[in-house]
């Protein structure tokens, strides 16, 4: 009697399923509106990249433009910590906020110690920080350690500056750029009726000719308030919250200077009740904060330059914190303080004592994300450092090179 052997060749049926299966995945994958809407459900920006190295045809998808713009739409950058400044007992400290694994992973890889002589945080975007270190601008790039840091050159600065009552100088990192140390030098300057700004861009390390805005008309006479950190950089304009009812502002590209009324709910009283932040596409938010409520104001402008506030939103802090609100509040109606804003109003950094609270402005959960010993002083600023955007995608090469 023969013996039976055990045919290694699947059987018909099992062949013809599998190559169903495959017939109907290259269907999908082969279509590339398909293959963009998978992709764009992936999240986070790291998996997207990953997925990019697929092959050519991924990378393309992926990393093209329109793309890119529909998934920053829909998964905004994440908050991966912030640095905070408690004054001289211990200066800039980064505390990590990143609850997803795959970013956690990512901080855990990186290098936020800015060192002991680092004082405080100029600005932060894209993943660079600039900060004041030992009497010089340095920037550095957290997330790539083995970048170093690049010192920044004196700018040049304006002497007549130096005649006048009041102006104020700091530095910003250009808005989009693949050179880590672009930046530009801001110097507001402000006579008694008038207000105009000096500018100065770093580029390759040579920082360029200054060029000086037009003259802007302060609606009523006197100097500028201080207003660190609250200017801000947004698409193409500069806007520095340092009148007590309007934001004065300056188009880069034209130089010219424009003046925006607050609306008539809302007044700068004092540095920390009010927050910018960016707009898509064009515009900026504002959140004012009066007593325990909360307000959030969109500003656009139409075709013909005219812009108009519409309030998006208002929050009763009381009922946001609910069992985190503390009794004492009711006897301290300024206790609560703007510490910093999230582009596009996503979040907002609240200061309360050595406290500070995370909460997300639409689906209105709050967190507190970190306490300061009493023995550290205050919170003097809180810079959150957000997940770079747009994502740098990988060269491919070898076996991967390929179309499909």
């Amino acid at each position: 009697m023969e013996a039976h052997r055990e045919s290694s060749e699947p059987a018909p049926e099992t062949a013809s399923a599998a190559s169903a299966a495959a017939a109907a995945a290259a269907s999908v994958l082969g279509d590339d509106d398909l293959l963009r809407e998978i992709l764009l459900r992936l999240g986070l920006p790291t998996a997207l990249v990953r997925a990019a190295a697929v092959s050519r045809r991924w990378l393309r998808c992926a990393s093209d433009p329109a793309f890119l713009r529909r998934f920053r739409a829909r998964h905004p950058p994440r908050l991966l910590g912030f640095y905070v400044n408690t004054g001289d007992a211990q200066r800039l400290r980064f505390v990590p906020l990143a609850r997803d694994p795959e970013l956690a992973a990512v901080v855990r890889r990186g290098s936020f110690d800015l060192g002991e002589e680092a004082g405080s945080v100029r600005d932060c975007r894209n993943g660079r920080v600039l900060v004041f270190v030992g009497r010089k601008y340095v920037v550095c790039s957290p997330l790539h350690p083995g970048r170093g840091n690049d010192n920044l050159p004196e700018p040049p600065f304006p002497p007549e500056a130096y005649t006048l009552l009041y102006y104020l100088n700091d530095f910003l990192f250009y808005e989009n750029t693949d050179d880590s140390v672009s930046c530009t030098s801001v110097t507001v300057m402000c006579s008694p009726r008038q207000a105009w700004v000096h500018l100065s861009d770093l580029q390759a390390g040579v920082w360029g000719e200054g060029r000086y805005s037009g003259m802007i008309d302060l609606p009523v006479p006197g100097t500028l308030r201080g207003c660190d950190h609250h200017e801000l950089f947004s698409n193409g304009k500069l806007y520095m919250m340092c009148l007590p009812h309007h934001i004065v502002g300056f188009d880069l590209p034209s130089m010219s200077s424009f003046c925006i009324e607050l609306p008539d709910a809302v007044q700068y009283e004092y540095l920390e009740n009010i927050g910018l932040s960016c707009a898509e596409g064009s515009g900026i938010f504002l959140i004012h904060l009066k007593g325990f409520q909360i307000s959030v104001w969109l500003y656009r402008t139409d075709c013909s330059s005219i812009g108009t506030w519409k309030l998006i939103d208002t929050i009763c802090l009381q009922q946001a914190f609910r069992h985190l609100a503390e009794l004492t509040w009711d006897l301290l109606p300024d206790v609560i303080r703007v510490a910093a804003v999230g582009d596009n109003a996503d979040f907002v950094l609240l200061r309360i004592d050595h406290k500070l609270y995370y909460m997300h402005i639409s689906s209105r959960t709050v967190e507190m994300v970190y306490e300061a010993s009493p023995g550290h002083g205050s919170l003097y600023g809180v810079y959150p450092f957000m997940m770079p955007w747009p994502p740098t995608f990988p060269a491919l090469n070898g076996g991967h090179d390929h179309d499909q």
